[in-house]
């Protein structure tokens, strides 16, 4: 499968902190730690993962509802004259912060931890805990607080990111119903809580759904020895899970064509029948919800408060895209069929959604003369993390130092810290292999964010989880290059979450607007494709010799295939979304699937019967009404680079401007504002088309 389909999967699975993006997170003021319960303290000391069980969860949860309560309660009493910034604005703050503190840290357990009983705790109490921020946002007296506070002439002498704090909490506010009757707000929040519940059953379905196909050895033809051993059975039979690395792997190597159909059918089944219901239940709701507070649909709920601001000018967008692309997904396709004529005498309309990662392939092979495998043994996954680590230190002026003083979840899980200037910024893991039980997928997971009080620093702590291939005894674990990108695109995001600085935590990088916040890590994907960074690491494992400029010249000849119709997925997957959340009136009494293949019509493939992608699709959940913002970020990430490209790509001038202007300021400025600082000129689409190949 080409780089982009993987990432463009990865991309769907993203991500816990877009839930954090509308709760916000928060400033707190120094405070005696609430017990010693390893998840309510805040300082710099190693956190204790260690020593979480399920009571400690359920502590948890009562001591910071408990004190939540008592915050709300005297911000609200304060009286109407005597709103100051520090006992309603930062208060607000402090009161978000270790609400969000929280939840970020269950989310983790939930994802990353062992014991099954303790990941369902932490799942269990996270929905709990986020419906309870949720109706934060009816609080009467709490928005009473921050609209005094607004109306106040202390509010006209606050730094510009305070007022901006302040003006878009209160946007959460209204957007949240709290200009509603009483009645009515007692009806949103039911429905918020009903959304909660949903949400968590739709991703623990997929996170739990279990299911293999047995093969031959022959059904198996073309699938790497090194592979497909694992999967062997004492009866020479193999046994393949199906998940997203084995869907990969199947896809592109085996030569049968029924197995090739028949793991897609699988993979493209998971979580069904169960959640199509809960999707059901979801778009309902979701709907219900954004009527209730005065919106046509979910979708203009949704992109009120992005840089989209409205479904009309997301609708453009997605359909600029559809005019410029579908031309060269038709030549794109063409090419493929042609290949498959060749290979099989298959009819000339015969390609299928099956055939696309394994002709693909093919035309690498045969065309590009490009051999994945033997790309991939460049990219040993220890080498190739320090080599990342290296590419960073030189651009950012940063230093990553691997660090054995603190406790981990896993043995395999390794911890790091980071320095910038001599001094210790944050604190981050990498937790990249597979488990049983564990998130699937990659993400990176904000655990703690930075807040300073009284000139005290809490250093933030970030952890990458992935599922990269494990390496054995005789082989070490390799990655293929689309492996790489989500690699360095994931420790963008760590990076991010470790930069970011401000005095108000409610605006730190996991809370930039929603269809901006993928664009600090798209831009540093770029860098895997520059062979001045490439050269610093990419050796074979066996012989050191580094990548040569012939094989790298092939890698990005090979980078154009079938781009048209890889971008052509990111804008199905995002008209898919937009079409539930904003034309749910007209599809309601459709079957979800029938609207789903009505749509695959884009994609100029046949739909194929009996699947159910929807099912194990997480974005429409996490990213509902915005998954568009994946493709309109990646505009502002290319342009981003074209600043990079007139340097040099290595020019650390560019990379620390680039850190202090875009990284460190966080959600503290407004996004146009932040590029335009870095660009010295307003965003243009020009190098994102120039990127595809279609300028």
């Amino acid at each position: 499968m080409r780089p982009g389909h993987l990432n463009n999967y990865m991309q769907q699975y993203r991500f816990l902190w877009l839930i954090l993006f509308f709760i916000g997170a928060g400033h707190i003021k120094a405070q005696q730690p609430l017990k010693e319960n390893p998840l309510l303290i805040h300082s710099n000391a190693p956190l204790g993962f260690n020593n979480v069980n399920g009571e400690t969860i359920k502590e948890a949860m009562q001591s910071i509802t408990a004190l939540s309560d008592a915050r709300v309660k005297k911000i609200s009493s304060i009286p109407a004259d005597r709103h100051t910034v520090a006992n309603t604005l930062l208060a607000t703050d402090e009161l978000m912060y270790d609400l969000t503190d929280l939840s970020q840290k269950l989310a983790l357990i939930a994802g990353v931890n062992t014991n099954e009983q303790l990941r369902d705790a932490a799942n269990a109490a996270n929905e709990e805990l986020l419906a309870y921020i949720n109706n934060l946002y009816l609080k009467e007296g709490l928005y009473s607080a921050l609209k005094n506070l607004a109306a106040s002439p202390a509010s006209k002498k606050m730094p510009a990111n305070q007022q901006k704090f302040l003006r878009e909490t209160l946007l959460t506010f209204e957007k949240n119903g709290m200009k509603l009757s009483v009645q009515q707000q007692k009806e949103v929040m039911d429905i918020n809580q009903k959304l909660a519940a949903i949400g968590v059953q739709f991703d623990e379905n997929i996170a739990k759904y279990k299911d293999s196909l047995r093969f031959t050895a022959a059904q198996l033809t073309g699938v790497p020895e090194h592979i497909r051993a694992p999967w062997r059975r004492a009866d020479s039979t193999y046994v393949v899970n199906v998940n997203t690395s084995n869907y990969n792997t199947i896809g592109s190597y085996v030569h049968n064509s029924d197995t090739r159909r028949a793991f897609f059918v699988a993979y493209n089944n998971r979580a069904y029948p169960k959640n199509l219901a809960v999707l059901d239940s979801l778009f309902y709701y979701r709907q219900l919800l954004a009527n209730k507070l005065g919106f046509p649909g979910y979708a203009s709920y949704t992109v009120v408060d992005k840089m989209a601001a409205s479904p009309e000018t997301v609708w453009r967008f997605e359909n600029e895209l559809i005019k410029k692309l579908s031309p060269h997904v038709t030549a794109d396709l063409d090419e493929l069929r042609q290949l498959k004529q060749q290979d099989t005498s298959a009819a000339a309309d015969s390609l299928y959604a099956w055939d696309i990662s394994y002709y693909t392939q093919q035309l690498l092979d045969k065309k590009y003369q490009l051999n994945n495998e033997e790309v991939r043994n460049y990219f040993e996954m220890n080498n190739t993390l320090q080599g990342m680590f290296t590419v960073y230190q030189q651009l950012f002026n940063i230093e990553i130092r691997t660090t054995t003083q603190v406790p981990t979840w896993h043995e395999k899980v390794k911890a790091y810290e980071l320095f910038k200037d001599g001094k210790k910024v944050g604190t981050f893991y990498l937790d990249l292999f597979p488990r049983p039980g564990k998130f699937t997928h990659f993400a990176t997971f904000p655990i703690s964010l930075y807040r300073i009080s009284n000139g005290r620093e809490v250093l933030p702590v970030t952890a990458f989880v992935g599922n990269f291939p494990e390496g054995d005894a005789g082989t070490p674990a390799l990655l293929y290059h689309r492996e790489v990108l989500i690699l360095f695109h994931e420790f963008g995001h760590l990076l991010h979450g470790l930069l970011a600085r401000s005095d108000i935590a409610s605006q730190g990088p996991f809370t930039l607007k929603g269809d901006f916040i993928e664009a600090p890590s798209q831009l540093l994907e770029n860098w895997c494709w520059e062979y001045d960074a490439l050269k610093l690491f990419a050796r074979h494992y066996k012989t050191g010799a580094v990548l040569s400029p012939e094989l790298f010249e092939k890698m990005k000849r090979a980078k154009m295939v079938q781009n048209a119709a890889n971008y052509m997925r990111y804008v199905y997957l995002g008209v898919q979304d937009f079409t539930y959340h904003d034309k749910y009136d007209s599809i309601k009494h459709k079957d979800l699937t029938a609207v789903s293949a009505d749509l695959w019509r884009l994609m100029q493939l046949p739909y194929v019967p009996n699947t159910h992608a929807i099912c194990s699709s997480p974005h429409l959940n996490s990213y509902g009404g915005f998954y568009y913002g994946y493709l309109w970020s990646r505009v502002f990430a290319q342009d981003m680079f074209s600043v990079f490209k007139k340097n040099g790509v290595m020019n650390s001038a560019t990379g620390v401007k680039y850190a202090r202007e875009i990284l460190e300021k966080a959600a503290t400025i407004d996004e146009r504002q932040m590029l335009y600082n870095f660009l010295g000129r307003a965003p243009n689409t020009s190098a994102f088309f120039e990127s595809l190949g279609l300028e």
